[in-house]
């Protein structure tokens, strides 16, 4: 921190918020655009109050500049003494979400956010810091961001603005009870291009999956928590009526789960006879899945507890085969009971390659 200007407020800040962790266990929000600083901040920060010999729980939910953790990751640290810089990259604990953005993936942002800060309670963190996205623009962010509030029910929340820019938020917070700190966005803070973000986050993936291997892993044995594959009653093919017969498909595997039905595909193909299937099996819905487009897919790896083990990328699914193909640096696959589907591709473990949605629904 030696070689940031450190403004006065945000000293005054610090001790403000520090003088809260003398008399009770204190939970502080960070909330701002992009690029204005809030990461630095949480540095200063953390490095400010363990200087005072107080125990900080840093819970980092910036999915997609993250600081602790990979990429798409709520991630958590424990700090007890002033941190060198590499001390951010090992984190304690991390929860899968599976995008670079809460878009799309609000419950499971706000899930993984509480249960981080839990565990920081837990190791007796005194103050538990909580850094944030950018997404403060627009009527989802705004409900979201106060659904994040009400579930943590923060001491402080921290706003840092260039002007103006977040006060349709901060004063909806006051008018409720909350305790509010406005901070002018550091003189230093630089603006980052959407190629410096995706730089950056590259070499994250890279760094995570160093270690990373080939593992086999039985799909009968673990739980697709955003799919339906391994729930219902499989199909044999055989027994399809000639009316439902899918003859440009190479690979099909088909199970009714309810009222829906999941199919597994190579490759989805215009020809297939979805409504005369819906009609056959009485189902409202189908769930389609192609395997070509889940190469490369961002998995996280769950224990039976809900505690994510790590990350994994998909080289092959082969539900007739009864095998899930993974490159992960995770050891212990077999403590993996539920695998998480993500919203982003990452190729060899080193660089993003485009989003995909991993179920179609016909």
């Amino acid at each position: 921190m030696n070689t940031v200007d450190i403004p006065g407020e945000w000293e005054q800040s610090a001790d403000q918020i520090k003088q809260d962790a003398k008399t009770c266990i204190v939970t502080c929000i960070i909330i701002g655009k992009n690029d204005s600083g809030k990461s630095t901040f949480c540095k200063y920060l953390v490095h400010t109050w363990t200087a005072s010999e107080i125990r900080v729980g840093y819970v980092d939910s910036d999915v997609g500049q993250s600081t602790i953790g990979p990429p798409t990751t709520v991630g958590l640290k424990i700090f007890n003494t002033p941190p060198n810089q590499h001390d951010y990259s090992n984190f304690l604990e991390l929860h899968f979400v599976g995008n670079t953005s809460p878009e799309g993936f609000l419950l499971q942002t706000l899930h993984a956010v509480k249960r981080m800060a839990d565990k920081s309670h837990q190791q007796g963190s005194q103050i538990t810091l909580v850094d944030t996205t950018g997404f403060v623009g627009g009527p989802v962010a705004r409900i979201f961001k106060l659904h994040k509030i009400e579930m943590l029910r923060p001491q402080w929340i921290v706003a840092l603005q260039a002007e103006d820019e977040m006060e349709h938020l901060l004063r909806g917070y006051e008018k409720m009870g909350w305790r509010v700190i406005r901070l002018t966005c550091s003189k230093q803070v630089a603006a980052r291009s959407q190629a410096e973000r995706q730089k950056y986050r590259n070499e994250r993936y890279k760094a995570y999956f160093k270690s990373a291997k080939v593992i086999n892993c039985p799909i009968h044995k673990v739980v697709f928590p955003s799919g339906i594959l391994g729930t219902g009653q499989r199909i044999n093919l055989q027994e399809l009526p000639k009316e439902t017969y899918m003859s440009d498909t190479k690979y099909l595997y088909i199970e009714k789960c309810g009222s829906e039905l999941l199919i597994v595909i190579d490759r989805l193909v215009e020809s297939m006879p979805f409504y005369k299937l819906k009609e056959y099996f009485s189902v409202t819905s189908i769930a389609c899945i192609e395997r070509f487009e889940l190469k490369d897919l961002l998995v996280g790896l769950n224990d039976k507890d809900g505690n994510t083990l790590g990350l994994g990328t998909i080289i092959d699914l082969d539900p007739l085969d009864d095998k899930l193909t993974l490159f992960t640096p995770v050891q212990d696959i077999h403590k993996v009971t539920a695998i998480y589907l993500g919203n982003i591709k990452v190729e060899q473990g080193e660089k993003e390659c485009g989003k995909m949605r991993h179920v179609r629904y016909l």
